[in-house]
């Protein structure tokens, strides 16, 4: 067995997930894993796709079993980029956490979101990105709403992440904003809530492509150690037809 895929064996990823498992079934431009939102380009092949799925649900279990997802962002973050790197995400350039500066008296995660991604995306991703929040809030079973609210936020202290995934020359690329923040109103719903400017969050943005001869090497480990979880812990977000 190789050292890669010892280590993803070891990795302690938390105990077994209860959550029911739901069928991942039709199309979809997004999903929910977990704390983040992931916006899937249409260039991304399906493989590709369940990769990016993976490294994500992946990354935040791993953080989570070493760190307080909501009272330690910092901390959380060291092992969630260190979780993606170690399975062949290669990271081509990533910001340290700043301070948000909200552009009005009231902000939602939707204007963070994509305050970070507005200068680093095209046109076409930007709208994208856009589709996918909008349909968030329009999920009607509410399944995705589910999977992504219950990991994000406790009280008024959270975390969470929104990944763009997107592919070129048979190379999958992750563009990823990270956020936290503390408030002192109690945030039932994340997607809906509205912000006041005393709200603090903080946000980095990192880029990342993947290895495909390292992470070849730990797929079928990866699709093992997350059997039992994945299906509890993803909801695709389908998109309307344009």
């Amino acid at each position: 067995m190789s050292a890669a895929m010892t280590a993803i064996r070891e990795l302690d990823i938390g105990p077994e997930q209860l959550a029911a498992p739901q069928q991942l079934t039709g199309t979809a431009g997004g999903a929910a894993v977990a704390g983040s939102i992931v916006a899937l380009d249409e260039s991304v092949s399906e493989q590709h796709q369940r990769d990016v799925l993976q490294s994500l649900l992946l990354a935040q279990l791993a953080a989570n079993a070493k760190a307080d997802r909501h009272k330690d962002p910092s901390a959380w973050y060291r092992e969630y980029l260190s979780t993606l790197e170690q399975i062949g995400w290669v990271v081509e350039s990533s910001t340290t956490m700043t301070k948000y500066l909200p552009p009005g008296t009231r902000f939602n995660i939707s204007m963070v979101i994509r305050g970070q991604f507005e200068q680093r995306v095209t046109p076409e991703e930007r709208s994208l990105i856009s589709r996918v929040l909008s349909a968030l809030k329009r999920d009607e079973g509410e399944q995705a709403q589910f999977v992504f609210e219950c990991p994000s936020h406790a009280g008024g202290i959270g975390n969470f992440q929104f990944a763009l995934a997107s592919e070129l020359d048979g190379t999958a690329a992750l563009r990823l904003g990270r956020f936290s923040f503390t408030t002192t109103a109690h945030v039932t719903r994340l997607v809906f809530e509205e912000f006041p400017t005393d709200a603090r969050f903080q946000v980095g943005f990192t880029a990342m492509i993947l290895n495909e001869e390292a992470f070849s090497a730990v797929r079928d480990a990866i699709s093992r150690r997350l059997e039992g979880r994945f299906a509890g812990s993803v909801a695709l977000i389908a998109l309307p037809s344009s």
